[in-house]
């Protein structure tokens, strides 16, 4: 079968949009709704396919308070019918936005522009260049991709079993070529060449770095990673080592067949449906494995060591293809099996106000999901915006990668270094950063047997979720009858010890790195000079995260203009909540306006011009 696109009238793809009824809205001019026969009329309108349905199998989860996660309906349609269908004042619809996990993304080289296409002549000569990319032993490296940058849009190709590609560019010459990036699958360091000396119908040769040539003994001798040992990880005894905590990764599953993470059982494949218990062992990107690595890599000798290693891991599959529905389902399925600490490496723009309330009711059942602030090196992305996450940026620090490799472009221009530490470019910032994590040249687990150096906010997560999970396994506050419970409580209690256990990072822009980079000995109550924050600090703090969303949020809208003047007021009013129940309800409160503000497209791409003569500063 053909499709053919018109150009006169070209089609538009159905989109996948969530249909839940909110019931915290009850307007006088309409009778109550019946959703069964909202989910009635879909199922027969010509052009709308109901995928499926979302609902808690969790007794408390079925029994908590929540206005629109009771039932969720998945439907594929065009956007007139979601449309229609969103004006009544019960029924939310929201687009089911893709999911992407959090590894950083390739930049342009320093110099270039955003090409736009619509400029780009279609005549001119098309010239060519073959790589041979190999070990220092010159033994070929197969499937690693190579970007190769002119002055115009860059192009990219993979290697054969010889090490080879062949890469294309129009109206380009030796001389105008700008950079060159090999980017490994396994076991090599990544490399970065500006204004590299490849000749125009020659194969010029590209030698990549091991791993194992900058660490000593590795893989046969066990290693921490650089991120491990800045935490301390080092000086925690080898007892703690998170037993019986359960850590779920919600991410692209996890390949078994690694011998550090061979002792993964348990774990659920949501990209199919219905759900499948086995294929989550198929790790086709390695995100899933890598971030294993980095939380429960095993003790075994050889390789890399994670944080908790006696932790029970479980990996639920979302990617590739996840979406903001799978991440309902995978949070439904943390809160039945009791997990302590989830693991989300991803992230999208926007928001969704069902998405929110599925976290609420995770925290509120005693679920700790721990999130990546993202790596476009702009605002925080969701669901890393939410009140009941604790969001992670990324640091990385000199001398823990060579020079020649991608990781030294990962530097943040716009500020100072700390400690060796420096911010990371891609990393994502803003008032909702609680902590930050080595997060540039991480070394972990990559399917089958491989390892490999990867960068993002995907990276930095699953240090701190590590780390969680050994303070819930061996801080002495949780050994108490109060915390031992489930619930909001003992999420709140070990969010506020990470966050009061960290070492401060000055790079100028507090909002870079939150609290800092947790410290072990510490969050553990190893170190006699260690006082974590007090519950209400916490809360507070949490408040004027909220606050400072909302006036973002009103800033963008053209609603608030005096930002800098008015955040301060609506704080000193809040500032007479001390009770922990109300500072929580406080914050979703301000959470889930800002969702129903994106929601109503009042959030403009470019906030308003301040001046600063007139000491205005948009948040």
């Amino acid at each position: 079968m053909t499709d053919v696109l018109s150009a006169g009238s070209p089609p538009s793809r159905p989109r996948t949009f969530l249909v839940a009824q909110d019931t915290s809205i009850n307007p006088a001019s309409a009778g109550p709704l019946q959703f069964d026969w909202i989910v009635e009329q879909l199922s027969a309108t010509p052009g709308v396919h109901v995928e499926k349905t979302l609902r808690p199998q969790n007794l408390r989860a079925m029994n908590l308070s929540s206005s629109v996660t009771d039932e969720v309906v998945v439907a594929t349609m065009t956007e007139d019918v979601a449309a229609d269908l969103g004006r009544h004042p019960q029924v939310l619809v929201e687009e089911d936005a893709p999911l992407l996990p959090q590894p950083a993304e390739v930049d342009a080289p320093t110099g270039t522009v955003d090409v736009n296409p619509g400029v780009l002549s279609p005549f001119g000569v098309s010239s060519s260049w073959t790589v041979q990319v190999t070990g220092t032993d010159g033994a070929p490296v197969a499937e690693a991709t190579v970007y190769l940058y002119g002055s115009g849009v860059p192009v990219q190709g993979r290697t054969d079993g010889q090490g080879t590609v062949t890469l294309s560019l129009m109206n380009e010459s030796d001389a105008t070529l700008r950079a060159l990036y090999v980017n490994p699958v396994r076991d090599y360091w990544s490399l970065w060449l500006a204004r590299p000396p490849l000749t125009g119908g020659a194969t010029t040769t590209i030698t990549l770095q091991p791993l194992a040539d900058t660490t000593t003994g590795f893989p046969g001798t066990e290693v921490l990673g650089w991120g491990q040992q800045a935490m301390r990880l080092d000086q925690v005894p080898a007892d703690m080592s998170g037993r019986a905590i359960k850590v779920a990764v919600v991410d692209s599953g996890a390949a078994v067949t690694h011998p550090d993470l061979a002792a993964i059982g348990e774990g659920v494949d949501l990209t199919t449906t219905p759900t499948n218990d086995t294929q989550w062992r198929d790790d086709t990107i390695a995100h899933g494995s890598h971030c294993s690595g980095v939380i429960a890599g095993a003790r075994n000798g050889s390789g890399v060591r994670g944080f908790a290693p006696d932790a029970e891991l479980f990996e639920a599959r979302i990617f590739p293809g996840g979406r903001i529905s799978s991440l309902i389902d995978a949070v439904d399925y943390c809160i039945d099996h009791e997990i302590d600490v989830v693991n989300m490496s991803l992230g999208t723009g926007g928001t969704s106000q069902i998405m929110l309330q599925k976290l609420a009711q995770a925290k509120e059942l005693g679920v700790a999901c721990i999130v990546a602030a993202g790596n476009t090196g702009g605002e925080v992305q969701f669901p890393g915006t939410s009140p009941d996450v604790l969001t992670v940026s990324a640091i990385g620090r000199d001398g823990t990668f060579p020079e020649t490799s991608y990781h030294a472009q990962q530097r943040w221009t716009g500020g100072s270094g700390d400690q060796g530490y420096f911010s990371a470019q891609f990393s994502c910032h803003g008032p909702e950063v609680d902590v930050a994590g080595p997060g540039v040249a991480v070394l972990s687990t990559v399917p089958a047997t491989g390892y490999a150096s990867w960068d993002g906010t995907s990276m930095a997560t699953p240090h701190v979720a590590g780390l969680a999970a050994l303070v819930l396994a061996h801080h002495p506050d949780f050994q108490t009858p109060e915390l031992q419970l489930r619930g909001a409580a003992r999420v709140d209690r070990l969010f506020a010890i990470l966050k009061a256990s960290a070492t401060p990072l000055a790079f100028g822009d507090p909002h870079r790195v939150g609290h800092g980079l947790p410290d072990a000995p510490r969050a553990l109550g190893l170190d006699a000079g260690a006082a974590p924050g007090g519950l209400q600090e916490a809360q507070a703090t949490a408040v004027q995260v909220a606050l400072a969303q909302l006036a973002q949020a009103m800033s963008r809208a053209g609603l608030l203009v005096d930002v800098a003047s008015v955040q301060p007021l609506v704080s000193a009013h809040l500032a007479a909540v001390d009770s922990t129940g109300t500072s929580t309800q406080v914050r979703r409160g301000l959470a889930d306006l800002l969702a129903r503000i994106r929601g109503a497209g009042l959030w403009n791409k470019r906030p308003p011009e301040f001046s600063a003569g007139a000491g205005r500063t948009p948040f």
